[in-house]
């Protein structure tokens, strides 16, 4: 009697690790694809705000984002692959 009322927890089910890994991959890859999605959308929207017939000062202020946006990511990009190649 008294092994029924005592706390079991959860039920424990066996699993090979690779399944624990690949849910981990999964939502790894659906962040990433929301990231890019997230990404692709401020693009867009970039692209519809700074397009032909916007003001001088959107265009300066798009251009200026987008050039200080490129050499960050070439800046990083260029440290990947120094430490990649130690």
């Amino acid at each position: 009697m008294d092994d029924l009322c005592e706390d079991q927890g959860l039920p424990q089910v066996e699993r090979p690790i690779y399944d624990v890994k690949s849910a981990g991959l999964c939502t790894e890859d659906e962040e990433y694809i929301t990231k890019i999605k997230e990404f692709q959308s401020y693009l867009d929207l970039v692209q519809k705000i700074a397009k032909p017939g916007c003001s001088q000062e959107v265009l300066k202020v798009a251009l200026n984002s987008m050039a200080s946006l490129v050499k960050i990511l070439n800046c990083m990009s260029s440290t990947l692959k120094l430490r990649a190649s130690l």
